[in-house]
């Protein structure tokens, strides 16, 4: 990789793949800001590679003359910045770059590395500072607060302004978190679990930059050279950073509510279980794996009415809303909280949503007309194949809804931030590729708009577990699949999953038929269904 080229030579301070932000100037600007030191030491480097550019109008890149643009505004020296590139003329090209748009006589050191380099075509306009809230308080932030919010290694934000409430009622500080709970709002309110001594234990860990357990999730990725969630939700609130100035108490003052209210699901989804869809009790019960005594619905908080209160209680002060369930778009108290966030005028929070797409009204209202005041709304789709292996996958679905469901917000709702949220499996990882093309060909998504969920439990689901022949298939297709999203995928959100996928596939676990074969029959007979019937590229794979 290019990136690697200049890291003999220098002590890094960070890398950046300039690729990744063709179509995402503010994210450059955020990105760069956040390497941003006091002072470097003369050996010390930043590392931008390229091998992509705009030309629009212009005799050199629009994304050189952002990138020298973005390090004067943010104030690092050329001094400090190595540039590596495909771009055979980039001499002659920056030369005009430094004498038109640099504020810094020292130039950039720039590395010529072989390999293929683009000329984009678009309208594209180079960077230009604007009023933008992140970008301004990112700016402004204090060496220390940008310390700890991008150079640390454990630090997250999130635990000063995010609660995450599942349907077992346990109250944690993301849906990553794997440690032990805050604490149960079945038993404690919210307002108590928020500086109980688990929450300030958790919190003063952080603020040593001490290694969390229960953050292993992001740890890992970060390991991996990959983003994590907390280096995303440091970024999106870093407004918030002087909250770190009350410690580890800090005023209960939510900014980011992610609320499971209940199990309530139109579907029973194989890579599901009871806990987070009332449609899996049936099967459970069926299958031994939960007694017939266990109540169909789950409901988080003491009851409904009670945890809702204390949503609403808070309701004036969040910047965001994550809507999951259960199938958030049929369960009544997401609707509430809609009407109520309309009720006071509260329409530049951030609603997302994770859904099935096979439901777009609630007792006759449809969720279009409760968005229309929203103008700032996310979609994920949980959608993991096409059509009837989309059915299978995800039962009950009905494949003609979901296509009704994406055409409608084409129409009605062009703007909202829309995605496939795709859960990768054993089962449906070599099918993948094609489900993501033929949406992209059909016109219902742009390349980018497709993230990969990497299946980590049940582990005989995993896609590592896929036997050596499976395994090869799958790495083929992603790399020829590769070839072709690379140069459509402006932020390398659909790209990374894909390599996601390979990288996992290299962490091989051995394929168990028996064990595979002893959980899937079971709901097949159940719901009449047959793997093979509906993923016969399995066949000569996958037999037991």
């Amino acid at each position: 990789m290019l990136l690697a080229a200049g890291k003999d030579n220098f002590d890094i301070v960070g890398t950046i793949n300039l690729d990744n932000y063709k179509d995402s100037l503010e994210d450059l600007y955020l990105t760069i800001a956040s390497l941003r030191q006091a002072e470097y030491l003369p050996n010390q480097r930043i590392i931008i590679s390229s091998t992509v550019d705009y030309y629009t109008q212009s005799t050199h890149g629009i994304l050189l003359q952002s990138l020298q643009t973005i390090v004067n505004a943010v104030d690092i020296s050329n001094f400090f910045i190595c540039f590596i590139t495909t771009n055979v003329n980039i001499k002659k090209e920056y030369q005009y770059v430094l004498d038109t748009f640099s504020t810094d006589l020292v130039p950039f050191e720039i590395q010529i590395a072989e390999g293929k380099f683009s000329k984009l075509d678009g309208d594209k306009q180079p960077y230009r500072k604007i009023n933008n809230l992140q970008i301004n308080d990112i700016a402004v932030l204090e060496q220390e607060q940008k310390d700890l919010l991008f150079n640390s290694k454990n630090f997250c934000i999130l635990p000063w302004i995010s609660v995450m409430i599942g349907t077992d009622s346990e109250v944690t500080p993301c849906c990553a978190y794997e440690g032990d709970q805050l604490g149960n709002c079945s038993t404690h309110s919210l307002e108590s679990i928020w500086n109980n001594t688990t929450s300030q234990n958790l919190r003063a860990q952080m603020l040593e930059d001490k290694t969390i357990n229960g953050c292993s999730e992001c740890i890992k990725l970060e390991n991996l050279g990959k983003r994590s969630l907390r280096n995303s939700m440091n970024v999106t609130f870093s407004k918030h950073i002087d909250v770190i100035k009350q410690g580890a108490t800090p005023e209960y003052n939510i900014k980011y509510i992610d609320s499971r209210f209940n199990n309530l699901c139109n579907l029973s989804c194989r890579s599901c279980f009871h806990g987070a869809s009332s449609s899996w009790h049936a099967p459970s019960v069926a299958m031994g794996l939960i007694d017939k005594s266990t109540p169909v619905f789950l409901k988080a908080g003491r009851n409904t009415t009670d945890l809702f209160d204390q949503v609403v209680e808070q309701i004036d002060n969040l910047d965001r809303i994550y809507f999951a369930g259960g199938e958030p778009i049929i369960i009544n108290d997401n609707w509430r909280i809609l009407d109520e966030l309309d009720r006071r005028g509260h329409h530049d929070v951030e609603l997302i949503y994770n859904t099935n797409m096979n439901q777009s009204k609630l007792k006759g209202r449809s969720i279009f007309d409760a968005w229309k005041n929203f103008k700032n709304i996310s979609i994920g789709a949980s959608l993991d194949a096409e059509g009837p292996r989309g059915e299978y996958l995800r039962t009950g679905t009905v494949w003609s809804k979901v296509i009704e469901f994406r055409k409608q917000l084409i129409e009605q709702r062009p703007d909202i931030d829309f995605y496939i949220s795709c859960t990768t499996s054993i089962i449906n990882a070599l099918h993948v590729p094609d489900f993501h093309r033929s949406w992209v060909d059909k016109g219902l998504i742009q390349p980018e708009q497709f993230n990969i969920q990497t299946l980590l439990q049940p582990e005989w689901m995993c896609v590592n577990t896929a036997p050596e022949y499976l395994r090869k298939q799958i790495i083929e297709k992603y790399q020829q699949h590769l070839v072709w999203l690379k140069p459509l995928d402006s932020h390398g959100r659909a790209t990374y999953g894909f390599e996601s996928i390979i990288e996992q596939l290299n962490d091989v676990v051995e394929f168990d038929p028996q064990l595979f074969w002893k959980n899937i029959l079971p709901l097949d007979e159940y719901y009449n269904a047959n793997l093979l019937h509906s993923f016969p590229e399995l066949a000569n794979s996958l037999r037991w």
